[in-house]
């Protein structure tokens, strides 16, 4: 990302006294104005965007350290609501401790699923009340305000990966650099008790084992970073786990979106290591669905849970095995604008060229319905053309059985896409957890180098509504059958998802 990511040119430096700015005060100045001119619908969607811009640029004015920058920046990046426009604090630099703390979020409640042997082991599996006497409700408000997502379950999971580190509950605001301890208060036997929870260098840190059941469904657990698949014959179902919707075969066709002759060999190399159990989608979901019509199977699970995204594309190659016809699918939109003719310049290229041959003038600036203005082709051409890298074989029978889709929070981009479009489509019954992000929202990610303290920021450039456009202002795709499991669940090795799927199958 450092080698790839590039700083694009604009004109940010014509406030008065620039040159005896702060590196952090400069680049406050220039996130605004990139922002200001690359990101879809931006006062639709913030209306008092300037008041907020110049408070964070105020603020910045007044800054003195690294670690208060990046506390700022990503709070101000947060204020876009979208998971794809956001900034990554590396806590790592700042914390040579952590808490030994392990959360489970069930739906409402955080439960104590681990704790450091300093504290009793009795708190285990206990609601949690309140940390430095703040409850848990002004806690989640704390992380929606600071964490980059168009929702609450997106926002959450993210915390997820953070909680551990000292720094991050100083950034919400529930400890302060003087005192970092943590005050958990739990319920526990219908009374209330605390502890307190010190920092500790990893090393030091020794949790209890806690040691589940061996899980009924173990196959449901994620398995690798690609694709994955078991068939019972005997209880005539076939399932699959879909966690990315990026194969190595998208990977290289899109490639040249983000690198240069000379650091496209170095992406290839580590995406072809990193991409190991999911080089082609392809060729796998034709094998996989050869197998369910030779064992006659009825019954389909597609997982998408883990799936945080990637290519609608190999999305289709599944779409293309569950219908006989061409789904609706999402409408796109373009902010062109000189940020996405020098950082998306391939797209740029594209859809300049289409736009061209067929009005016979030049992209214009500002929004374009790229889906009807410029591409207006069938859903599933990308799958059906000559010579696409994407073609399936169409010898192999549609589906016809009833179709079970799993999502969750981590469901996100064009995982969301592929879940939205089947669900909008009335293709399966959806069952879990709310995704992650808003189906229809800004989306597509490219990330931007700032020029002064060179952090890397992600902007969302395109703008995408659902199919089912009576259904935008949802901010999430919501499941059909909503489950969530506890703790409890957890330890007993149950998964109440896959016991609803399964009695449904059996009908």
């Amino acid at each position: 990302m450092k080698i790839m990511t590039k700083t694009p040119k604009i004109d940010y430096r014509n406030s008065v006294g620039f040159k005896s700015f702060s590196d952090f005060h400069k680049d406050a100045i220039y996130t605004v104005q990139i922002i200001k001119e690359t990101y879809p619908r931006l006062y639709d969607k913030i209306p008092d965007f300037d008041q907020k811009s110049n408070q964070f640029i105020e603020k910045a004015s007044q800054i003195v350290t690294e670690k208060d920058f990046d506390i700022s920046l990503k709070k101000f990046i947060s204020i876009l609501n979208d998971g794809h426009s956001n900034y990554r604090i590396d806590f790592n630099k700042y914390d040579k401790t952590l808490f030994g703390l392990s959360i489970y979020k069930e739906k409402e409640n955080w439960i104590i699923g681990n704790i450091d042997k300093e504290i009793d082991s009795t708190i285990i599996g206990k609601r949690i009340v309140s940390i430095n006497n703040i409850p848990i409700k002004e806690i989640e408000q704390k992380i929606i305000e600071f964490e980059s997502g168009e929702n609450e379950h997106y926002k959450y999971f993210q915390f997820l990966s953070h909680y551990s580190f000292p720094s991050y509950w100083e950034a919400i605001e529930i400890s302060t650099s003087g005192n970092k301890n943590l005050n958990i208060e739990v319920e526990n036997n219908g009374k209330i008790s605390s502890f307190n929870l010190k920092e500790k260098e990893k090393s030091q840190i020794k949790g209890y084992k806690v040691k589940p059941t061996k899980p009924k469904y173990r196959f449901t657990f994620k398995q690798n970073n690609g694709f994955y698949d078991t068939i019972s014959k005997n209880q005539n179902f076939a399932y699959l786990q879909m966690n990315t919707c990026l194969d190595y075969v998208s990977v290289k066709s899109g490639i040249d979106n983000y690198t240069n002759f000379i650091t496209k060999p170095l992406a290839l190399f580590f995406l072809k290591k990193y991409k190991k159990d999911a080089r082609d989608f392809g060729k796998f979901i034709q094998s996989f669905f050869k197998r369910v019509q030779e064992q006659k199977i009825n019954n389909l699970i597609i997982d998408l849970s883990n799936n945080t995204g990637g290519s609608e594309k190999i999305g289709k190659q599944l779409i293309w095995y569950l219908t006989d016809k061409g789904p609706k699918g999402f409408t796109e939109y373009i902010n062109n604008s000189d940020y996405f003719k020098t950082q998306i310049k391939e797209d740029y290229k594209e859809y300049n060229s289409l736009y061209k041959a067929k009005y016979q003038t030049e992209l214009p600036k500002g929004e374009v319905n790229i889906t009807e203005k410029i591409l207006d082709k069938p859903y599933f051409e990308d799958i059906t053309k000559k010579n696409s890298p994407y073609l399936l074989d169409k010898t192999i029978p549609k589906f016809k059985g009833k179709v079970y889709v799993i999502i969750g929070p981590q469901t996100f981009s064009a995982g969301q896409v592929l879940a939205t479009t089947i669900a909008d489509n009335k293709l399966a019954t959806i069952i879990g957890k709310p995704t992650g992000n808003k189906p229809t929202t800004q989306t597509a990610a490219s990330a931007f180098k700032l020029p002064n303290t060179k952090k890397i920021i992600s902007l969302s450039y395109l703008y995408m509504e659902r199919p089912d456009k009576t259904k935008n202002q949802e901010n999430a795709l919501y499941p059909d059958v909503e489950i969530y499991n506890t703790f409890q669940d957890l330890l007993n090795g149950n998964n109440q998802v896959m016991e609803y799927i399964l009695n449904q199958t059996k009908r």
